[in-house]
């Protein structure tokens, strides 16, 4: 063996710390105490806290009155805890923090009536534990167990399901249990949550494993943890030696191998590792790196930083390991254990899921620290707030442009939300016209420039007109640069008077005359559109330098002089409508917007004096065009045709004769 390669994770996890720690300082101050099961699963371990006075009990019954209890880092079920108390004993709670996170999510699973489904070994304390806590349940060991079962249960998703796992599983198991109910069951709720430390040591003994000649795995046979580490190491080395202590090492094993990898599971002490170590190292002469001196150090220091204390006001990094209706878990890498309240993501009615999801690194800062429980209350927004208000500050000077959500309407102004910082926003600086409702910008995402900051008194003022008139004026600009005739623009109706109506095309007012308005006759405006309507124009004509626009509405396509020249020829009888009477003839409407002109010599075959003592305004006659030009005796016919069309959309003919 010529290198030796030690696992960063090897070790005791913050959870097991925790407990041994808690064991330690009880019999310190107390003295002879008792281990509600086994504290670790280390024999060593377990011996050594025999021998300062800790007994252990298999079962309330055994406890005597007054006598204090550890409860492990598995946990107990809630019936087990009212055992102890009933039995008179004083309960000091070592449950692992990220276990405790199991126990709220399946509680709250039985609370809302879901159906919860547990991955783990049913026979493990912890498992056992977590099914306390359950309502109706179910244990699976593996992926073979889970299809079994769902092969049983023709509709396995008339109840909604929550899956959780053991914090020691392989995630290779966890996946492979995930995809089968992925598939029939849509309304699951899975929580991963295997411990971080779990993964990251699974992660990194498979990598060690992978480039080792042969690989050695510290801890008990009875560690579910220790178990899995061994398993994932054979899948990538041939040669893998799973022991509890140093007497088990056969070295014999090692000599053919060039590079060797060692890990150890979370109830393994360091000075187990060390002792493991320290032989291969005396027995075989192995080349240290400056690599695995590293690893020396970092493993020390990871150890202390487990247990570290944390005090309110910290800021903290970790990973998000669960996510329930009321709480997101966060693994700090320490003994403490941390949650956010979800109500911090789901203010404005967002849904948590939406944003931040299991597996996520994530700051914040610690609220409230529970030494009994080992857990922390965390806030990102504060820690948000803290970060914006350097950012506010900033803003003043350099006038950057912020962005925030109008959050309430108070005396004067509204306030704005802009990442966990209260800003107020006078009722003159809204952009908002003097009479309107403030309230109509509620719940609003609006952009706007700091005007002052007041860091002691925690206030903050804000503009957003300011922002408003400069984009105002920015696409004012833009559309000044860019416009052209025949160009369309979306616009929004500002006003109407008797000639037209105003359209603001993004900053700028254009005009669309009543003659723009419709190819049909109008009297108002006001026919066509109202103030407020969303309509679509296009560019007429325009002067920059008296910065006046003229636009049209009315569809250029729907010319109904071109639908008249290609509807009908010279010689063609039309059906005409009698629109308007004059005393030199009638106007007849041959399409709508296309009226002809009936001379008063074409509307009888007789003389008349005018012509309504022939027509009347709605009568509907035939046209068609005259044998010959009309004059003051107009030829008797029965049909008169369209023959003459001015440029202006007036077609000229006469009427058939009409009998008295």
């Amino acid at each position: 063996m010529k290198k030796l390669v030690v696992a960063q994770s090897a070790g005791f996890c913050f959870g097991v710390s925790r407990s041994v720690d808690m064991a330690q300082k009880l019999l310190s101050e107390h003295g002879a105490c008792a281990s509600l099961g086994e504290l670790i699963h280390n024999e060593d371990v377990v011996n050594a806290l025999k021998e300062r006075g800790m007994r252990v009990v298999q079962s309330p019954t055994e406890v005597k009155a007054g006598e204090r209890v550890l409860v492990r880092a598995h946990g107990v079920a809630p019936s087990v805890y009212a055992e102890l108390e009933k039995a008179g004993a004083e309960i000091h709670d070592a449950t692992c923090p990220k276990v405790k996170a199991i126990h709220k999510i399946v509680a709250a699973a039985k609370e809302e009536g879901r159906f919860t489904v547990v991955i783990g070994m049913r026979a493990h304390p912890e498992v056992v534990a977590i099914c306390g806590w359950c309502g109706e349940h179910e244990v699976f060991e593996n992926a073979a167990e889970l299809e079994s079962w769902l092969k049983t249960k023709p509709n396995p998703w008339e109840k909604p399901i929550t899956v959780v796992v053991q914090t020691t599983q392989t995630h290779s198991n966890f996946t492979e249990c995930c995809e089968l109910l992925k598939k029939r069951c849509t309304n699951a709720k899975i929580s991963d949550t295997i411990c971080l430390a779990t993964s990251t040591r699974q992660q990194e003994a498979a990598k060690i494993a992978s480039e080792c000649d042969a690989m050695v795995v510290i801890g008990g046979k009875h560690s579910a943890n220790s178990v899995h580490l061994a398993q994932i190491c054979q899948e990538h080395c041939g040669s893998v030696q799973f022991i509890e202590r140093t007497e088990e090492l056969d070295m014999d094993r090692l000599k053919a191998a060039d590079t060797v990898g060692l890990t150890a599971g979370a109830s393994t002490p360091a000075w187990i590792i060390k002792e493991v170590r320290n032989k291969m190292s005396d027995e075989i002469k192995v080349e240290e790196s400056a690599v695995e001196k590293e690893n020396e150090m970092s493993f020390d220091q990871m150890l202390e930083e487990t247990l570290k204390t944390i005090y309110n006001g910290d800021k903290v990094t970790g990973l998000v390991v669960a996510i329930t209706g009321t709480e997101i878990s966060v693994d700090l890498g320490t003994k403490y254990s941390g949650f956010i309240p979800t109500s911090e993501f789901t203010d404005d009615g967002i849904k948590v899921e939406d944003v931040v999801k299991v597996g996520d690194t994530i700051e914040a800062v610690v609220v409230r620290v529970n030494d009994v429980e080992g857990t922390v209350m965390l806030s990102k927004k504060r820690l948000d707030a803290a970060k914006m208000w350097n950012d506010i500050e900033d803003a003043v000077e350099s006038g950057a442009v912020l962005e925030g959500t109008v959050t309430e309407e108070n005396k004067g102004g509204v306030v704005v939300n802009v990442k966990g910082v209260r800003v107020f926003v006078p009722a003159s600086q809204t952009d908002l016209p003097r009479e309107a409702e403030l309230a109509q910008l509620l719940k609003k995402t609006v952009r706007l420039k700091i005007t002052e900051v007041n860091k002691a008194r925690k206030r903050v003022v804000g503009s957003i007109r300011r922002v408003a008139q400069a984009e105002r004026r920015e696409r004012i600009e833009t559309i000044w640069n860019e416009i052209e005739v025949g160009k369309k623009y979306k616009g929004v109706v500002k006003s109407l008077t008797s000639y037209g109506a105003f359209v603001d095309i993004g900053g700028i007012d254009g005009m669309v005359h009543v003659s723009e308005l419709s190819w049909g006759r109008i009297h108002q405006p006001s026919e066509v559109v109202s103030v407020g309507d969303e309509i679509e124009v296009y560019v007429i004509s325009f002067d920059k330098e008296k910065r006046k626009i003229s636009l049209g509405y009315k569809d250029p396509n729907g010319n109904p002089w071109t639908q008249f020249t290609s509807r009908y020829q010279v010689g063609d009888v039309a059906n005409v409508k009698i629109v308007k009477l004059m005393p030199f003839g009638a106007f007849a409407e041959v399409l709508p917007g296309v009226d002809g002109l009936i001379h008063i010599s074409q509307i009888a075959n007789r003389r008349i004096g005018k012509p309504e003592d022939v027509l009347t305004v709605g009568d509907e006659v035939e046209a068609a065009e005259p044998e010959e030009e009309y004059d003051d005796e107009p030829a008797a016919q029965e049909d008169a045709l369209v023959y003459e069309v001015s440029a202006d959309g007036v077609a000229t003919g006469i009427a058939p004769e009409v009998e008295e």
